[in-house]
């Protein structure tokens, strides 16, 4: 995909991502029942609803790729792959969003050969729009769900950028409920300055800002948790891999799309090691 072709994309999903947040921002100032799924995790009618939204939006702008989306697939809806395919998630970060968090996303991600080369990262609570612009380019703009923005250009989007490291210590990003021992553990290797802890894929996206500088995650995810914020860092000059330093893989249906442990962040970690304190 060229620059083109990510604009292009992002235009025409815009409608759909700002509707859907509309209406998670109505659930989220009203609130909401949870219900439990198989795999323990909570599920409202507004992670639902902007599913449904976002896919019907995806089956007339690519129609013939295959989506793989959270909430369908929690509901038995598994599709044969090809290449190209969507991963969709259409409101990460639920616990977040039932608690009255706001960095709940909206991520939508185009995969091929195993990798995701387009991303959008959409949080309506804070009106952050993070979307790739190309290969080596990423952009963020500010828009609200009720705007009436119609096309990225006329959001006036900035390009993004990491930070380069060794600026006084690390920020270290980890998630709001899990993993806090191994986390710590993991973390002692670097000269850390500050920790904060956030919830859903933004924490890729301040990253990519150059807000923050590391991001461990050291328990389960899966591939549509992270292949749209993947594709904003790397497009803005970050890191992802695995603990061996080896690259995610997408695809991995025969394992429910489950990721290994993974780092995301500004740099590989062995620069990010050696970051002036």
């Amino acid at each position: 995909m060229d620059r083109h072709d990510h604009r292009r994309l992002t235009n025409q999903l815009l409608p759909a991502v700002l509707a859907a947040g509309q209406l998670e921002m109505g659930y989220f100032d009203a609130g909401c029942d949870v219900v439990t799924k198989a795999d323990n995790s909570p599920v409202t009618i507004a992670d639902q609803q902007a599913e449904a939204m976002i896919v019907a939006a995806l089956a007339g702008i690519l129609p013939g790729y295959p989506i793989v989306a959270e909430e369908a697939y929690a509901a038995g809806i598994r599709p044969t792959l090809s290449d190209p395919f969507l991963l969709v998630d259409a409101l990460d970060g639920t616990k977040q969003f039932v608690s009255g968090h706001r960095e709940f996303t909206i991520n939508i991600a185009l995969i091929r050969g195993g990798k995701p080369v387009y991303g959008l990262v959409y949080a309506p609570a804070l009106g952050d729009l993070l979307v790739t612009d190309g290969p080596s380019r990423a952009l963020r703009a500010r828009i609200t769900p009720a705007d009436g923005v119609t096309s990225l250009d006329a959001a006036n989007p900035v390009p993004i950028r990491v930070a380069p490291s060794g600026r006084g210590g690390l920020v270290a990003l980890q998630s709001r409920s899990r993993n806090f021992e191994s986390t710590n553990r993991f973390l002692e290797a670097f000269p850390i300055r500050e920790k904060r802890l956030l919830g859903s894929s933004y924490k890729f996206c301040l990253i990519a800002c150059g807000e923050a500088d590391l991001y461990p995650q050291l328990g389960d995810t899966r591939e549509w948790d992270t292949a749209a914020g993947e594709a904003v860092l790397v497009a803005a000059g970050g890191y992802v891999a695995m603990l061996d330093g080896a690259p995610l893989e997408y695809g991995k249906s025969a394992a429910g799309y489950l990721n290994p442990p993974f780092i995301a962040a500004s740099a590989p970690l062995a620069d990010l090691r050696h970051a002036l304190r």
